[in-house]
């Protein structure tokens, strides 16, 4: 008997979360089905908090002019 590698492990995650290959016997409840999807979805990232939002604020920086005084305010 060997060790299941990633696919292996990815699609029976898979059939558990969407029920597939199991009849009634087996028992798979939603809690069972839940955390199946939440494995994947933390396997493949979903769930980071990383992501920008994009607040469409639109900031302009006046950097071209010479004077050395420009874009300060006081």
């Amino acid at each position: 008997m060997s060790v299941a590698d990633e696919n292996e492990v990815l699609e029976y995650l898979t059939d558990v979360m969407r029920r597939d290959g199991f009849d009634e016997t087996d028992n798979i409840k939603f809690s069972d089905s839940f955390k199946a999807a939440e494995l994947l979805g933390k396997h493949y990232g979903l769930f980071t908090e990383s992501r920008a939002a994009d607040t469409g604020e639109v900031i302009i920086v006046d950097n071209i002019s010479g004077d050395k005084n420009a874009g300060k305010t006081e």
